[in-house]
Parts: structure tokens; C-alpha cells; sequence
């Protein structure tokens, strides 16, 4: 059998999972405002365990939120009134077929500001989430407290007919701070040595389990913590057999802090399969269950499994990009996987305090939305101007509900803005969507044509019912002198273009601009050899301010840290000569060499056709770049939303 491993069962305690499939506690902001679970929830989990998982772990639920919540609709389970909506929630995930489990969690210092609130720690310690604020530590009747909190939780969901609990004693939270030394500076029977240390997570094991019996408790521990003077894994692997000592059946590996180190934990655009290293050394040091997260792929999956480095996968992120993986793995669906690229469009949700979200998956979060059945657009023509991640959408979605759809793209392949965004170093993992939407309108009929303009006068020769233009963006004029010479290049068509041109240009290099293109583009060049100068008008600590917060971080940091790249902020180009630049800085003027001079300063949108169908009474919508400066996922979005629109229902159709 194609993906034995994958697809075999796993017997713990009393519970026997189907397959080793995990989908991983993630938060959905979709509780209401007491925390409770709502119908949108129950939709949420439902389909994803509709898609084949083994396991679902809902979401961490606080088991104190006296002392303060992670999130203002994070899931609690404090209040027997919760209990019913628990149960729903479980029977529906239990009726698609998988086995029901519960994450509990106190956040500690990562409590969500509160007016009044104080956050709670082991010791008195500025919070790491609000630097104005200062996290108090527990007294032993509070620490006492929190125990039977975990306890009293715990009891609710066997009673809501949870099958597994997982306790969250990873990045940062309060389990992670009492054992971590970095975190815990107490010097009493909660912290010290290493022993003393354990003695709260110790404490909230034996109390779980005496309310939850033989049913398995799971452990969620940050193999590494990467948080200076924090656990590293040689910390971990000591600690893992001591949790199980204490009573825990399973091990969940996950890595990093919300303290200065959630690029570890929510990683942006990571390598697939890197953790899986870490969770083989916590495996060979426990005789229980492991899972490693951080694939995307089945065949990662089940090569994790064959060589022994975990018993179980667990999914996060890729099962909001596509609830059906476990599905398509196994072969019940013919569709190909929508693959997660890791770009935290998901978390970049979580830190607005938005529900859930993926920018490949409109429908992430919003399930209980009806999907249009049927061929709503038969008989109608619908003409998709332009082939990126928006343009390709749309018409895959448009085709899908039975319009007659053309795709017009004027390059001689498809992709687009998703080509120029998977250019820089890191950013591979965008190509997976590209290819992915490839292979869909591939076996679609949608008829594609490429190399081909489409002006008005093609379109209206067609005559269609509506035309979706997402034909994307055209360079800013700059008017600095010499903005024309053979030396100067945009930066988006060398992203763009094939990067044997990039590795042939000469240096040293100039690239004028510090948005999140100007910055990849700098390390491109970089990569390949050149001495570059990265020049900005902003202010230093502006670099970037557009990327998602956690790439951001990544890129920056790597940009600082290449002594290839000098950054010049607060210093304007004036002017661009055969060899080198003119720049002016505080006042100062001063010209440094440049072989090669990169504009990156933004782009405008193509709105030329749309205003020409407009005039004409021809109905245009507007998507991606074309209706202002837009990432990937909000291209995506939007392209959903225009073929709901022209379906003319109040359902919309499956995503991409």
C-alpha cells in the first residue's frame, strides 16, 4: 500500500487512532466572546476531520482565564456552562470519523493586555509580551490553584467525551515557564534546580490524569526553545523521560517561544521536514508515542515514519490551505493537494486578533458558508485577464461553477506575480502554489491563452458576461536622472526573469528602495556574489514594514548579518551615472561606486483596460494588483469573492 506507515493505526491506552495523522491545536479566533465553542467552530473542525485525519487536537482551551487569556476569543473551558458546546463540537468531529482531543494551556505572561490584568508568571518578570507591563509571580496558594484549574478543566472535557487531552508546555506559556530557567527564577518548591522546576508540570500531570483515567495525555514540549539561557535539546531530551515518568503517554514535539523566538515556532517559509531531526532525539528517549510537525508533503510524512524519526504527523498550517490532505494522501480523491507554503497569512490573522484564515483557502474559518452546487454560470462567458496567483484563481473558481471561461495571459507561462515572489532566497516554497494552480487549470476547461495581450477591443469581440482583471502591475516612473541607463534594472522583472540574468550582472550594485521587494532583492544579489548597498529613505527600523512580522524578522536578520549588504537608510538617489551613484544623506552629498543600479520604489496598478471595459458598458471587476498593490493571499481572496459575486447566489464556490 502507497503510504503504509501513514495510513497504519496506533493504539494508546484506550483510544486506537485510525492512521497517524494529527491535526495540531491551532487557535481559530472563532470562539465567542466567552470563549465558548461556536457553530462556526464545529463546521471548522468537522471538515477537517471529514478529510481523513486520525486525531483532531482542538484548539488550547485556558483553564484559569481569571489570570488572563492568550487571545480575547481564545477557548476556555473554566465554566461548566462551556461543557455543551464541547460535547457538539466532539460528536461532530467523532461522526466524520476521527478520534476527539483537547488541548489545555495557561498562558501566563503571554496573557492578552486586560485592563487591571496582571499577568502571572513563576517569578516576578517584565512581561515579554507587553515590555510596560510586569508579570507577577504566583504564590503557592495560587500555584496550588492553577493545578486544580487544570484538573477541574480536564474533568469538564471527559465529560464534554473528549478521547485525548494534551497539555501545552511549549513556547512560553506557563508549563514551558516554570520549567525553563530562563523564565523561572524562584528559589522554593516550584523552581531552583532542575527538579524543582518540574515539579508544577509534575503537579498538573498526576491531577490531569486523575480526572481523565486511561485516556491518553499528551505532552506539547519546544524540543529547543532557542530563548537565551532557555532549554536546548540536550535540556529536553533529559526532561522528556521525566514528563513520562510523571504520566504522560505521548510526546508532541514543536519548537520555539512566543519570547523572542516564534519564528521558530509559527515558521515562515521553512524547510521541509527540519524538525523532524529534534523529534528523533525526544524519541529515542521515551518509550511512548511521537509527533513531529512540520511537513507539508505525504512522502516527507511517511519517510519520518519508515525511518523512525516519529510515530505520529502532525499538521498544522496544511490543513487550513486544504482540509482534505489526509484524503488526497490516501488516494480518496483524485484532486492534488493545495499545498501550505508557510506564509503566515494564517498568523498574521492571529497577531490582527482576526479569525482564522489561509491565503490559498478563502473558505478557511468560514465553513459554515454554503458551496454553490450545480452550474450556475452555464450559457455565460467570463474573460480572466491575467495568469499570477489572482488571475488563475478566478478562473479555475469560475470554470468550477460552469461558466465558460478564458484565461489571457501575456507571457509565455503561467504564474506571475508568484514567479517574482518565489525568486528570493527561502521563498521556493511559492512555487508549490504555482505549480499547484498549473496542474488544476490543466484539468479544467478553461481554455488558456498564452503570449496573448488582451485588449478591449479582443474582449469585447467575445462578448462576455463579465471580465475579471488581474493583470497585475507596471514600474513607477522614477525621474531620477540617468533612471534609463543600461546599468539600471527593476527589481521586480529581475525577480521576474530568469535568474541566470541576475547571476550575470556585475558589481558592486545599488538597490534604491527598503520595502520587502528592495530588501529580498538586495539579498539576492547578494547570494550571488555582489557587493551590494541597499538604499532607503525610511528610517532603519522601516525596513520591510509591509512583510508579514515574522518573515520580516527572518529577513532581516539575514540581511544584517550578510556582510555583503551595507544599508543606507535615511539617503535618497539623485542620480545615476555609467559607473556609479549619487547620493544624498543629512544633507551630505557623495557619489559611491555602481555597476549594477536596482529600482525597486514601488509599482503601480493596471487599471487602463478596466477603465476602457467600463466606458464600453462592460461589466469589470478588479482583483490582485490590479485593484492596488496587493500580497498573494489577498489576491486570492478577492478572486473568490468576484466569482461569488458574478455566480449571482448567496453560496460560493470551493476554493482553488
Amino acid at each position: 500500500m502507497k503510504l503504509a506507515s501513514l495510513f497504519s493505526p496506533l493504539t494508546a491506552g484506550q483510544v486506537t487512532l485510525p492512521n497517524r495523522i494529527v491535526m495540531a491545536a491551532m487557535s481559530t479566533g472563532l470562539a465567542d466572546e466567552r470563549g465558548w465553542i461556536t457553530d462556526a467552530q464545529i463546521a471548522y473542525y468537522a471538515e477537517r476531520a471529514r478529510g481523513g485525519v486520525g486525531l483532531v487536537v482542538v484548539e488550547f482551551a485556558c483553564v484559569a482565564s481569571r489570570f488572563g487569556i492568550s487571545e480575547k476569543t481564545q477557548v476556555t473551558l473554566d465554566d461548566d456552562g462551556a461543557v455543551p458546546g464541547h460535547a457538539r463540537l466532539v460528536a461532530a468531529i467523532k461522526a466524520e470519523g476521527a478520534v476527539a482531543g483537547l488541548q489545555l494551556q495557561m498562558p501566563g505572561q503571554f496573557a492578552a493586555p486586560r485592563p487591571g490584568l496582571v499577568p502571572i508568571a513563576p517569578s516576578d518578570v517584565r512581561s515579554r509580551r507587553d515590555g510596560s507591563l510586569r508579570a507577577r509571580g504566583l504564590g503557592q496558594d495560587e500555584v496550588e490553584d492553577v493545578v486544580a484549574s487544570f484538573a477541574r478543566a480536564a474533568a469538564r472535557a471527559v465529560t464534554a467525551g473528549y478521547d485525548v487531552i494534551e497539555l501545552h508546555g511549549a513556547h512560553g506559556y506557563l508549563l514551558h515557564a516554570f520549567m525553563s530557567p530562563a523564565m523561572n527564577h524562584r528559589d522554593d518548591a516550584w523552581g531552583g534546580d532542575l527538579d524543582r522546576r518540574l515539579a508544577f508540570p509534575r503537579a498538573v500531570i498526576s491531577a490531569v490524569k486523575a480526572e481523565i483515567g486511561d485516556r491518553p495525555l499528551l505532552y506539547r514540549l519546544s524540543a529547543e526553545d532557542y530563548m537565551a539561557g532557555g532549554l536546548s535539546i540536550e535540556d529536553m531530551v533529559a526532561i522528556a523521560p521525566l514528563l513520562v515518568a510523571a504520566g504522560v503517554d505521548g510526546i508532541d514535539v514543536s519548537t520555539g517561544s512566543i519570547a523572542g523566538s516564534l519564528e521558530r515556532t509559527i515558521d515562515p517559509m521553512s524547510r521541509e521536514g527540519w524538525r523532524f531531526d529534534l523529534a528523533r532525539r525526544i524519541k529515542e528517549a521515551v518509550e511512548v508515542p511521537v509527533a513531529g510537525i512540520g511537513t507539508r508533503w505525504p512522502e516527507t510524512a511517511e519517510a519520518a515514519l519508515e525511518a523512525g524519526d516519529v510515530d505520529l504527523i502532525a499538521l498544522g498550517r496544511p490543513l487550513l490551505a486544504d482540509p482534505a490532505w489526509a484524503a488526497k494522501a490516501r488516494g480518496d480523491l483524485t484532486a492534488p493537494i493545495r499545498p501550505c507554503t508557510s506564509c503566515n497569512w494564517c498568523a498574521d490573522r492571529v497577531f490582527k486578533h482576526e479569525a482564522t484564515g489561509c491565503a490559498e483557502n478563502p473558505r478557511a474559518g468560514r465553513e459554515l458558508v454554503p458551496l454553490i452546487t450545480g452550474d450556475v454560470g452555464r450559457g455565460r462567458r467570463i474573460v480572466v485577464v491575467g495568469g499570477g496567483p489572482g488571475g488563475m484563481a478566478a478562473a479555475i473558481q469560475a470554470d468550477s461553477v460552469g461558466f465558460d471561461v478564458i484565461l489571457f495571459e501575456r507571457a509565455a507561462s503561467l504564474g506571475g506575480g508568484l514567479i517574482a515572489s518565489a525568486a528570493p532566497p527561502d521563498k521556493q516554497n511559492l512555487l508549490w502554489y504555482r505549480d499547484y494552480l498549473v496542474e488544476r487549470l490543466q484539468s479544467s476547461a478553461v481554455d488558456i491563452r498564452l503570449g496573448v495581450e488582451a485588449t478591449a477591443d479582443l474582449i469585447v469581440d467575445l462578448d462576455p458576461f463579465a471580465v475579471i482583471q488581474a493583470q497585475g502591475t507596471t514600474s513607477l516612473e522614477h525621474g531620477i536622472p540617468g533612471d534609463d541607463g543600461p546599468t539600471v534594472h527593476s527589481a521586480y522583472d529581475l525577480l521576474l526573469g530568469d535568474e541566470s540574468v541576475v547571476a550575470a550582472l556585475p558589481g558592486p550594485a545599488v538597490v534604491y528602495g527598503g520595502g520587502e521587494t528592495g530588501c529580498e532583492t538586495a539579498e539576492l544579489l547578494a547570494v550571488h556574489g555582489l557587493d551590494v548597498a541597499l538604499v532607503t529613505r525610511s528610517r532603519d527600523g522601516e525596513l520591510s514594514r509591509a512583510a508579514e512580522p515574522l518573515y520580516r524578522k527572518v529577513l532581516l536578520g539575514r540581511l544584517r548579518a550578510n556582510p555583503r549588504i551595507t544599508l543606507l537608510a535615511e539617503t535618497h538617489l539623485t542620480a545615476i551615472g555609467p559607473s556609479d551613484v549619487g547620493l544624498t544623506s543629512a544633507g551630505e552629498s557623495r557619489r559611491v561606486p555602481a555597476a549594477t543600479v536596482v529600482l525597486a520604489q514601488g509599482r503601480r496598478s493596471n487599471t487602463g483596460l478596466h477603465a476602457e471595459l467600463t466606458t464600453l458598458g462592460r461589466r469589470c471587476v478588479l482583483i490582485g494588483d490590479a485593484a492596488g498593490i496587493a500580497r498573494i493571499g489577498e489576491a486570492v481572496h478577492q478572486a473568490h469573492a468576484a466569482v461569488r459575486d458574478l455566480a449571482g447566489t448567496n453560496a460560493e464556490p470551493a476554493p482553488a
